[in-house]
Order: C-alpha cells, then structure tokens, then sequence
C-alpha cells in the first residue's frame, strides 16, 4: 500500500489499486465505526474508492458507536474537517450553479421512503395528507440551505450526539444484512441494543451476560474503549476490543473474539502489548469459541447456531 504523500501522481495510482480481503476485512469492520475519512486515512485510499467500495458492500456508519464519538471528538480538538470561509463560499456556488442537486433515481428513492414513512405514521404536526403551497416550499428549501452553509462544527458534533442518543434509545432503522457469512446486525443483549459485527461476537456477549447472571462475573460491556497508539500515523493507529469484562474481585480485562488471525490483527495486538502492557487483553480464537459453544450453548438463550 502507498504512503500518503499528497502528491497527484500517488493519488491516480491509488485510485486503481485492487482491494485486498485485507483491506475488505479492515473496511467491514472500521467503516461503520470510523467513517469515511479515518479509512482514508489509515488505507492510504482516495474518498471515492472507500466511498464506492463501502456503497457496494453496504456499509453505514454507526454514528452511535463508541469508536466513532471518540474519534469525532479527536477529529475536533485537532480542528479536522473545520469549515473555512473559502469552503462555504465554494459550497454556495455549487449550489447556485445547480451541481449539488440530486440524480433522478436518488429523487425517486428518498421520494419513496417519505411516503413508505408518512404512509404508516401519524405526522409529528398533523400535516397529514396536506400539501404545502409551492411558495412555502421555495421558502423551506431555502432556510434549509442557509441552515446547511452556517452549521458550525460545534453544531454539527450536537446534531450528531442528538441522533446517538436517540438511537440509543429507540434503537435504528438500519436493516440487517442477512445474506453474509459474519451475520453482522443488531442484537438486543443484556437490556441493550447494539450492533455486533458477527455471530460469534453477539453469542459470545450472550455468554458473558450468562455470566453475570450467574454470578460468574461481575459485569461487562461491548466496546467501550478505544485506545490509541501515539506516535503511528498510517495503518494500525488505534485499536477497539470487543468487549471489557470485570471480574467479581475488581480486576478487569478486554475481550477481543476473532474467527481468523490476519497480519492486521497481528499488528494490533502486538501494538496494544507494547503500547498498554498493563491491560490484560484475552483472545477468544476458533478453538476457544468452540469450547464455549460445545459447554454453554445450550443453556444460553438465543444462541445463535450456524
């Protein structure tokens, strides 16, 4: 993979470079945690080939995971992604100049989840089955632009809490994507809905909250720490277990449960050892899992078999 040198002739090349499992692994996991940007970044890829291949793979952003917030929050005390002047000045000409309107198939679509939507819910302010007049359509399209082109960065990280929270709560309208071998979606787990990557990954957190029913242990939790190695700047920058255990006496660790050991997740794990040698990290590989599997699985509700 290139380094990012910025320069234009690097920039073609990477736009063909093929994608490896690798990087498909490292897109399907970070993607939705990440975003665009930090997969860019730690690929050494160009927005439109991480934008297109995420698209084909069908991959959204979790605006409510942990990773993501955390990285966000980074993102805004080294003031990336700030809005300058010059920027919004570009963004009214385009919109001026008609090029940031949307193609006719995307129309059709947004067109048809507003209806689907509208459709099966009470409108929030009993406009139901009312028309708005096209002067105040004109009116509404244009208080939303000017309300796009003066967001500030400050606004936009409380837009994104404000939807974080209320997915917490309500949960999400993303589909589950079933024809996958991982089986990555949203599971409902020890009273909290989450999204897990894998199968594995939602039973083994249904083995540890059998656990703590059980008294085994004291309590856990699905990624709620990310941890940062200082210093790397390209391919392996930080690292997000699966899962943060207590035991009953106080002492804790991460779980990280992994079907297949890659050069990646080699990379990872080496750094967390060299970068956090006090925190205890357990691998659950395919030989551990499975023992879990032949010994729990039975007396765990919603196991998921193969």
């Amino acid at each position: 993979m290139l380094s990012g040198s910025g320069d234009s002739d690097n920039i073609e090349v990477m736009k063909v470079i093929k994608w490896t499992a690798d990087d498909l692994e490292l897109l399907k996991r970070y993607y939705p945690r990440m975003g665009k940007q930090w997969c860019m970044d730690a690929m050494c890829r160009t927005e439109a080939s991480v934008r297109y291949k995420a698209a084909e793979l069908g991959l959204k952003i979790d605006k409510e995971s942990e990773f993501f917030k955390d990285f966000q929050n980074r993102a805004a005390q080294s003031k990336i992604g700030k809005k300058r002047p010059e920027q919004a000045e570009v963004i009214k000409k385009l919109h001026a100049d008609g090029k940031l309107k949307k193609t006719v198939k995307q129309k059709e679509a947004i067109s048809r989840r507003q209806k689907n939507w509208f459709a099966n819910n009470p409108h929030p302010k009993g406009m139901k089955n009312k028309n708005h007049s096209e002067e105040t359509k004109q009116k509404l399209k244009l208080a939303s632009t000017q309300i796009f082109l003066n967001r500030t960065e400050e606004k936009e990280n409380d837009r994104i809490m404000k939807i974080a929270k209320t997915k917490s709560i309500n949960g999400t309208t993303a589909p589950e994507r079933k024809n996958v071998t991982w089986k990555g979606g949203w599971r409902e787990i020890g009273g909290y809905k989450k999204y897990y990557r894998s199968r594995w990954e939602a039973n083994y957190a249904r083995f540890l909250q059998w656990l703590k029913e059980t008294g085994k242990i004291k309590d856990w939790k699905h990624e709620p720490k990310t941890f940062w190695f200082e210093g790397i700047k390209r391919g392996c920058v930080s690292y997000l277990p699966d899962f943060w255990v207590e035991e009953l006496n106080g002492n804790d660790s991460f779980h990280e449960v992994k079907g297949w050991m890659d050069d990646r997740s080699k990379t990872k794990i080496n750094r967390m050892a060299k970068y956090y040698p006090n925190i205890l990290l357990v691998v659950i590989a395919a030989k551990e899992y499975k023992a879990i599997e032949d010994n729990f699985s039975r007396m765990i509700v919603d196991w998921e078999g193969k």
